[in-house]
Formats: structure tokens, sequence, C-alpha cells
């Protein structure tokens, strides 16, 4: 059976896993009614249907380069009309990890575009707190949502198979269809030579050789020099 609560102005529903951050106890300094509970995708649900997905700079780096950031948007906006990502920390901090920036912006383009999740910066725990705040007393008067606890749903084969290719450097959503649509399956992608990469995807040349070389090098020799080849997207 579904949960049901009703979520009113200033009242927010919390991850029990966000009990050892600093933000719940912010939140209720700054007047706000902290519940808690377990949610299977998300960290914090407000009025308006928003479930925001708290992400230290580090956290988003890292959910960049080994592919999750993507299913994670999928999940929230599959679960929310008002999917919400709140990355806290610096953003200089972030962009060190990269030698081409490029990759860092085109995930938080992706995500805006192509997920239609809505995405702030934060610099600490306060500042997250203070936003949260504000987004959950924006409506006035005596409105009110029904609040059904949002579940995970099993993604669709054709989903799965964006995941997997939106998991290659350079690749996002939009690349991801357009080369399953022009080849049919994962296995006439990962066959492709890079000038049909290249023409299916409406990608460069350049870019595909990246891609045919990342899918065809042998795991485990000379990693090392491979490494910039990564960078380079």
């Amino acid at each position: 059976m579904k949960e049901v609560r009703v979520i009113k102005p200033g009242v927010v529903i919390v991850d029990r896993r966000e009990e050892r951050s600093d933000v719940p106890s912010l939140l209720i300094k700054r007047g706000l009614s902290v519940r808690f509970d377990m949610l299977e995708v998300g960290d914090y649900a407000l009025l308006g249907g928003i479930l925001i997905e708290r992400k230290t700079i580090n956290d988003f780096i890292s959910s960049i380069l080994d592919g999750r950031l993507f299913e994670q948007a999928l999940n929230l906006s599959k679960a929310s009309s008002n999917p919400t990502f709140i990355i806290e920390g610096r953003i200089k901090n972030g962009l060190a990890y990269f030698e081409n920036a490029n990759a860092f912006w085109g995930a938080l383009a992706s995500l805006l575009y192509d997920f239609n999740v809505k995405t702030f910066f934060t610099e600490s725990a306060e500042d997250t707190a203070s936003l949260i705040t504000v987004i959950s007393k924006r409506k006035k008067g005596t409105e009110e949502d029904v609040w059904v606890k949002p579940k995970r749903k099993k993604a669709t084969i054709n989903e799965l198979q964006i995941q997997v290719l939106t998991s290659l450097p350079g690749v996002g959503p939009a690349t991801a269809k357009r080369l399953l649509r022009a080849l049919g399956s994962l296995r006439g992608v990962f066959n492709a030579e890079p000038n049909i990469l290249s023409i299916a995807g409406k990608i460069s040349l350049q870019k595909s050789m990246k891609i045919y070389d990342l899918i065809n090098a042998k795991y485990g020799e000379d990693v090392g020099s491979q490494q910039s080849k990564i960078d380079g997207f």
C-alpha cells in the first residue's frame, strides 16, 4: 500500500540517511517542521511535488565520472513532478578534477535540458538549509499537497540501453538515442566503425574515434597512457 501524507508550507520530509548531516537541524532552527522517513528516491520532499537530491560537489563529480548521475536523474524525475538537485560545495574545487571542463558543464546541461532536473549550487550546509527553507515556504496560505511516498520505478529496456551508452565519456542521452535509432541495438553501436558512429550519432569523427578506442581497448593494458584519451572528451 502506498503511503500518503499531507505536506503543508513549512513542512519537509527528510530521508533518514540525511540525519547525519547538519542540514536537518539547520532546517529546524529556521522554523521548518522536519519529519524523517525512509525515501527510496531523493533526500528531501517538499510542497509542490518537489523532491530534492542533495549532493556534495565531490559526490557530484564522482557520479559524473562513474556514470551514476543520469541514472539518478532519471529515477528522480520519475518519482517527482519537480525533481531537483542541490550541489553543495565550491564549483571551482570540482572543476579541478577535469582536464576538460566541458565534461562538467555538459553533465549539468544534460540535467537541465534532457532530464528537466532543476539544479542549484550552494557553498555550505547553511546555504543548503536556507535554500530549502525558502523553497518550502514559497507558497502562502493554507495550500497543501497530498504526498505519495515515492518509489523507484524499474527502468524500461530502452532506458537501460540509454544508460549503458551514457556511461561512455562524451555520450549524453540525446547522442545515445540517435545511435540506438540509427544502429538498432547496443550490439550495433559497439560493432560500428568510427565513421558509422560519427554519422549515426551526429558527432565529430574525433569523438567517435575515442568512443571506438574505448570500446575496443583491452582491459588492463597500458592503463596510464589511456587516461589522456578519456580526459580529452
